[in-house]
């Protein structure tokens, strides 16, 4: 049985963990799972990260979980399956809580659990051929960890359609269903995915850190309880020094410009 391996370079103020296991579709199991959990809770930590990218090796992102693995636990009982989830609920509430943006690069398929990830990222940007599903449903299953992931980035229409179909769509419905942000021509994606991560460097870090944190909260409760933590929120962005060094920043260019 081949394992999947994680990939980890790093590049200017981009990093990038690769799903490596292309005889087996980067099939992400357990094992892997708590290796993305670990990888990005270290990437996190580095401050020449600015960015965080997911992908997978060659011409799939993931067909999701490990079949092998997953016919091995059919048989298992309530407890051993109630204490595998932990890497899975771990990895899907790890990236909102990040303080670097992740961006799921997606080439080719990106099904069940990986679709989930797709969905968990903060961002996705896909090549035109990219297709995406969560197939579960048609052996008995349902796609349980990822359906928070799914709701928040699809909507309950959408994400419905998707787990109880069992469909798999392109990249155009992929976009229009808001699973993903844009799909491009295989031979732009890199570019565009390098234009995001430049636009990010050149943001404060704590800016970032404050905003993702902010949009996560605020867009997980109900629209009074999201402006009482809009008000609880802003001082964190008023007092600090980043928004003092932007306010010098734009005056200075704005007198240079006069």
């Amino acid at each position: 049985m081949t394992s999947t391996d994680l990939l980890i370079s790093r590049q200017g103020a981009r990093a990038t963990i690769t799903i490596s296991n292309p005889a087996k579709r980067n099939a992400i199991a357990t094992a892997t799972a708590s290796q993305l959990v670990d990888a990005l809770k270290q990437l996190d930590l580095e401050p020449d990260v600015r960015v965080i990218v997911i992908t997978g090796q060659g011409e799939c992102f993931s067909s999701g979980g490990d079949l092998d693995e997953f016919l091995a636990t059919v048989d298992a009982g309530a407890t051993q399956l109630w204490e595998t989830g932990d890497a899975w609920m771990a990895l899907f509430g790890l990236i909102p809580t990040l303080s670097k943006p992740v961006i799921a690069r997606v080439v080719g398929p990106a099904m069940a659990g990986a679709c989930g990830l797709v969905a968990a990222c903060d961002f996705a940007y896909a090549s035109q051929e990219a297709t995406f599903g969560s197939p579960e449903i048609k052996i008995g299953l349902f796609p349980l960890f990822i359906l928070p992931a799914l709701l928040n980035r699809m909507g309950q229409r959408h994400a419905l359609d998707l787990v109880m179909t069992g469909r798999t769509i392109g990249s155009a419905d992929a976009v229009r269903m808001g699973l993903i942000n844009a799909a491009v021509e295989p031979s732009q994606l890199d570019d565009l995915i390098e234009t995001q991560v430049a636009a990010f460097a050149r943001l404060e870090p704590a800016t970032v850190r404050r905003g993702k944190h902010a949009f996560h909260k605020i867009s997980s409760v109900g629209f009074e309880e999201g402006l009482e933590l809009a008000r609880g929120l802003r001082p964190a962005f008023m007092c600090s020094e980043e928004l003092r060094r932007g306010i010098e920043k734009f005056f200075t260019k704005k007198g240079a410009q006069a």
